[in-house]
């Protein structure tokens, strides 16, 4: 079971990092982005549930994959080429509050 975790969870990572690429070229906007990121993590966690891998593991690659759409999410929101002042915390918290909520916009 371990192997087919870290195929899917290697798979996946490698779909976000296309959707996010995808992201960046301006065709999407954050919230069909974040769509994408969710739809990419639940379809990791049901083939991992009819897999029979057990709840909390397919839980496990679920939140890892969201984490790491909200982790390229949030980098490109703190490269700002319109800011005046470099990025700091506040404007972190504010891109993970988005993230967050267009998530559960879901």
């Amino acid at each position: 079971m371990e192997d087919i975790i870290k195929t899917v969870t290697e798979f996946g990572i490698a779909l976000l990092e296309k959707q996010h690429k995808f992201f960046l070229d301006g065709s999407i906007d954050n919230s069909e982005h974040v769509s994408a990121i969710k739809r990419i993590a639940d379809a990791a966690y049901g083939y991992l549930k009819q897999k029979g891998v057990n709840l909390d593991s397919a839980k496990k690659v679920k939140k890892e994959l969201i984490n790491h759409g909200k982790d390229l999410f949030v980098a490109v929101w703190m490269i700002s080429e319109e800011a005046e002042e470099p990025l700091g915390e506040e404007d972190r918290r504010e891109a993970r509050r988005t993230f967050d909520e267009l998530l559960k916009g879901e």
